[in-house]
């Protein structure tokens, strides 16, 4: 779905670690891009990260890449609507056109096409609900359930 994105991350070596009330899902570069340098003695140390993608339940995101952070808010407005906002912190900016992060304003805008296609299709009267992928959508599965848990 972001083709950019795509290029820049090595989906094989892509993984989601899920916690009570958050996941974060660590995105490990296909090589060349600007990566983290994470120091001896973490879990990370000498990988390719690109980026750490933080969920928080219920609504807050932080994307964080070796530039700085994106910081997406998720405001329910209504069962058919929601308001995004994007804040981005960048605290080197010759890293900010590299790698995952890379035309970050692109990817947010490709995202609202995906979720509003989503919502479309979900509406219409084709649409069968069928299970989470067990490989991609650990998150999703994490945060409905929790929803599921608090609206009950």
């Amino acid at each position: 779905m972001h083709a950019g994105l795509a290029d820049a991350l090595d989906y094989d070596a892509y993984r989601t670690e899920l916690h009570r009330y958050d996941s974060v899902q660590i995105g490990i570069g296909r090589g060349g891009d600007s990566v983290f340098d994470a120091p001896q003695g973490s879990p990370d140390h000498g990988k390719a990260i690109v980026a750490y993608y933080y969920w928080l339940f219920p609504n807050l995101m932080f994307n964080v890449y070796p530039w700085g952070v994106s910081i997406n808010v998720v405001r329910p407005l209504g069962v058919d609507r929601t308001r995004v906002s994007f804040l981005s912190y960048v605290w080197d900016p010759t890293k900010l056109e590299a790698g995952a992060g890379a035309q970050l304003d692109r990817g947010e805008r490709e995202d609202e096409v995906i979720v509003e296609a989503v919502q479309k299709g979900v509406r219409s009267r084709l649409y069968n609900r069928g299970r989470y992928s067990p490989t991609r959508e650990q998150g999703t599965h994490n945060f409905h359930r929790l929803l599921a848990e608090f609206l009950s």
